[in-house]
């Protein structure tokens, strides 16, 4: 494979060092060979890349922080711009906005941010990286308080498929930039964003686990919590069935291994009112065991880091959303929870609503601000033997929960092998993405996606 004219940054091929750890993901089920991968320096070397691609009809993988569930951080025999070393965050602490380059970590602009008191809402793994989350929509634990990750975006810059180095917002190319929040990595490479920033100190937490027995009396709880007309936009519900954790020290030891369901509520604005709400539900839901603690940003953000590191697991996800947990649904999930293999395996299901509802439908390319709740199944294990278990669980947990679902999926919880992908991500707004994929991308470069075929 020739080089690169111009290209600034370091080109990595299969017979040079480092070229394992380079293309190397997060989900190690995804074990795929570029033919090359550049690493770029700058929004020039993104360019002369997609023109080498192009040039020699190499199928392009966009890799910011690998995260790619489906593995579409990589590829096999094609080219990977690697964006990592586009990992800078600069931020305003009096204009509250905060640029942050096409490669960086969640955890990169969390760090950044909270050394003024400020948070942009994005996901809950510090080492995922900020751009995929944000095209995708953007969930996360801030995202009842200050909407999801795409409804702080003010701006961006584009390199499109032809080269071209472009700017967006709402007013300059306002298709391209509606496109993006939500859209996925159809259009382009985003190698800046321009993010709102918010106020944040601590969080509040309560973390509770009950036998799988209790399942209907704790989920029960979270539907009404959410339900409720004054729910808090400062309050988010998320209840995991899963094997109870040895990493939770409030966790009695007869509980470690066994089914049943943990969750965690969060508070996110006045402390002291938080702590007279958290309060009432612990006492309330009198849960088998629980913890309710004051906790920093950061601390939460990067609580399952180590459990989930780069490279350690392999990954199978399904999910979908509702409007209610119904008895019929919290039967399905106590069902499948029983089932339940790997410890890290979960049937998550997280609260919506809040300031994601108070976007308009249209305003975005995310279609699903209607659901209250995410219900999402991720396998994850350590041992390739497991695999097919594994898999096996997930699509038959997935299966048995469709029928209590309303339909439409979260892009970035899905896998490669969906059934008409485009329409389960996008919905309403697949039509209006189509005609921006028909300008910007007319021959589907950016194809390793949940696509929108032009």
């Amino acid at each position: 494979m020739q080089g690169i004219p111009g290209f600034a940054g370091e080109l990595i091929g299969p017979d040079q060092a480092g070229y394992d750890d380079a293309r190397a993901v997060w989900n190690v089920m995804h074990d795929r060979r570029p033919a090359l991968i550049a690493r770029c320096a700058c929004a020039d070397d993104v360019s002369r890349a997609i023109h080498h691609a192009n040039r020699y009809g190499l199928t392009i993988a966009v890799r910011g922080g690998g995260h790619s569930l489906p593995g579409y951080s990589t590829v096999d025999g094609g080219l990977v711009i690697d964006l990592r070393e586009l990992n800078q965050v600069l931020v305003d602490p009096v204009a509250r906005t905060v640029r942050v380059g096409g490669g960086a970590l969640l955890g990169d602009v969390d760090r950044a941010v909270q050394a003024h008191g400020l948070v942009v809402p994005a996901g809950v793994v510090s080492h995922t990286g900020a751009g995929g989350l944000t095209l995708g929509g953007g969930v996360g634990r801030m995202m009842r308080h200050f909407g999801l990750t795409i409804d702080s975006l003010l701006r961006a810059e584009v390199v499109l498929a032809d080269g071209r180095t472009v700017h967006t917002d709402e007013r300059e190319l306002p298709d391209l930039f509606w496109g993006l929040r939500g859209g996925g990595g159809n259009f382009g490479v985003v190698t800046e964003f321009e993010f709102r920033a918010y106020p944040l100190g601590d969080l509040l937490v309560l973390a509770t686990f009950d036998p799988l027995e209790r399942i209907h009396e704790v989920l029960g709880r979270g539907e009404a919590a959410m339900a409720a007309a004054d729910a808090p936009d400062e309050l988010l519900w998320t209840s995991f069935v899963r094997k109870g954790p040895a990493l939770a020290p409030w966790l009695p030891e007869r509980y470690i291994g066994a089914a049943g369901v943990m969750s965690l509520i969060e508070w996110s604005g006045d402390l002291r009112e938080g702590r007279e709400v958290l309060n009432r539900i612990q006492d309330e839901l009198a849960p088998t065991a629980s913890s309710l603690d004051r906790i920093p940003y950061l601390a939460i953000q990067q609580v399952t880091d180590q459990l989930l590191a780069p490279g350690t697991l392999h990954a199978y996800v399904k999910a979908g959303f509702t409007g209610a947990l119904t008895a019929e649904l919290i039967d399905a999930i106590a069902a499948q929870g029983a089932n339940v293999g790997s410890p890290l395996s979960v049937i998550e299901v997280l609260a919506m609503g809040g300031a994601i509802g108070k976007v308009a439908n249209d305003a975005t390319a995310f279609p699903h601000r209607s659901a209250r709740w995410l219900i999402n199944v991720p396998g994850q294990w350590s041992d390739a033997a497991d695999s097919e278990a594994e898999k096996r669980w997930v699509r038959e947990t997935f299966a048995a929960l469709e029928p209590h679902l309303t339909g439409g999926a979260y892009s970035n919880f899905m896998e490669g092998d969906e059934q008409q992908a485009a329409d389960l991500a996008y919905g309403s707004t697949l039509t209006r993405l189509r005609a921006v994929k028909r300008r910007y991308d007319p021959q589907n470069t950016f194809r390793l996606n949940q696509n929108i075929v032009p």
